[in-house]
């Protein structure tokens, strides 16, 4: 829960992205904040794309707020927005959490891919030398993709609708030894985990990327993961769990950057 009175002297950290009903973050920040005393409270925002450069000049000239981390779609949008960023927002051109600074200077970093493998390895998955297949080719998926590259991932086959987004992909990753393949192979009796980034299975978006007979093609030890938190039971995995995978939910991703975003925000 959130500070018990919140005054003109609660310092304010936003979540923000449209929709913004199935973010799980303001949750785990106001347990947070409770739980060590803090006199902070962090408050979901809907906020349009056409809106977001209003709001950000907003946070840059607020000095009882913190900063803010941000969801679909604007992750995209934000580098152009910041003054300073973590080397891995700079490298995915991606930014999901802004931290504002003294005299209101804006710094971003991008922790979706580092947050997804850390919930996915306390679940006992080790991406070394694995093979995987993505569904998805925006800014989280790049993020996943690339950690996957930085922990020793092997191979990695990506689908999405948007063939551009797959070259993009495909670039940022030029240079690693991670090999690229573009779109979704016939059978994934050679992959190690399947990985749900898009917005498919949200109340919104339902269905899901892998069909059921895919899926049936992984080995029995294999995985299924899945950046969505609203719901956790995206029709994704509950076809995994059927066919006896291993089955990750969004919520893992949450908990797995947490720590990362209370230190870019300082609190």
């Amino acid at each position: 829960m959130p500070a018990a009175t919140v005054t003109a002297r609660t310092r304010i950290v936003f979540m923000i992205g449209t929709p913004i009903a199935q973010a799980r973050s303001p949750g785990l920040f106001n347990a947070h904040f409770a739980r060590t005393g803090q006199d902070r409270v962090m408050v979901a925002l809907d906020v349009s794309p056409a809106a977001l450069p209003g709001f950000v000049a907003t946070v840059r000239d607020g000095p009882n707020c913190d900063g803010f981390v941000s969801t679909l779609p604007h992750k995209h949008a934000l580098p152009a927005l910041v003054d300073d960023a973590s080397p891995a927002a700079i490298a995915l051109d991606a930014v999901n959490v802004v931290a504002r600074m003294a005299g209101g200077r804006l710094y971003g970093d991008m922790t979706d891919g580092a947050g997804f493998w850390n919930g996915v390895a306390a679940a006992g998955f080790d991406p070394r030398g694995t093979s995987v297949a993505l569904a998805g080719a925006g800014a989280a998926a790049t993020a996943i993709a690339h950690e996957f590259a930085v922990r020793g991932g092997r191979r990695i086959a990506v689908w999405s609708r948007d063939a551009v987004e797959i070259d993009a992909l495909a670039a940022r990753l030029a240079g690693t030894p991670l090999r690229v393949e573009r779109g979704l192979p016939d059978s994934l009796s050679a992959f190690s985990m399947a990985i749900n980034a898009t917005p498919l299975g949200m109340p919104h978006a339902p269905g899901s990327a892998f069909s059921p007979d895919l899926l049936a093609t992984m080995p029995r030890d294999g995985w299924a993961a899945d950046a969505i938190t609203d719901p956790l039971d995206t029709e994704f995995l509950t076809t995994a769990r059927a066919l006896g995978l291993g089955a990750v939910n969004g919520a893992a991703m949450t908990r797995g950057q947490f720590e990362r975003l209370r230190d870019v925000l300082g609190v």
